[in-house]
């Protein structure tokens, strides 16, 4: 088993921030490690997603939202037909924070006997790559409430 886990802070609120993270057709826009997403942000949904890769070899999965709580959580599974060899999970979590800012939290847990050798190929879904993320969601975050995107609530 594998586990990443990683978290920044953002100036914005839980509403703007999950607003850029539901909003799945402007992924190829900001997002450097999620290329682009093809569904809708609905529990028990299938969607399917497009991560980078190597250089030029972008990967696209087939994912099921099996939590969705609106401006709070997220989390996709993705499996392989065969029992044990494969699943991965992916949680987006909002917690609010002192002032109206919030922290992100964003995680991956995978496991099966093949995850050892599906390792370079699933190696910018490392650490770096979800730093990355976080990075590009909290600038786009900020920015948008900098210009005036509302709070909903």
């Amino acid at each position: 088993m594998r586990q990443i886990h990683t978290h920044i802070d953002i100036e914005a609120p839980a509403s703007v921030v999950w607003g850029v993270l539901s909003d799945f057709g402007m992924y190829r826009r900001w997002n450097p490690l999620i290329r682009g997403i093809l569904g809708h942000a609905a529990s028990g949904r299938q969607i399917e997603v497009r991560l980078a890769a190597p250089p030029g070899a972008d990967v696209a999965a087939r994912l099921t939202i099996v939590y969705l709580r609106r401006e709070e959580a997220m989390t996709w599974l993705e499996w392989w037909t065969v029992p044990g060899l494969f699943a991965s999970e992916r949680r987006f979590r909002i917690e609010p924070l002192q002032g109206g800012a919030v922290r992100f939290h964003h995680g991956e847990q995978v496991r099966g006997i093949l995850v050892p050798l599906l390792g370079r190929r699933r190696r910018l879904r490392g650490r770096a790559g979800f730093e990355a993320m976080n990075t590009a969601l909290k600038q786009r975050a900020e920015k948008l409430w900098a210009q005036g995107a509302p709070a909903l609530n």
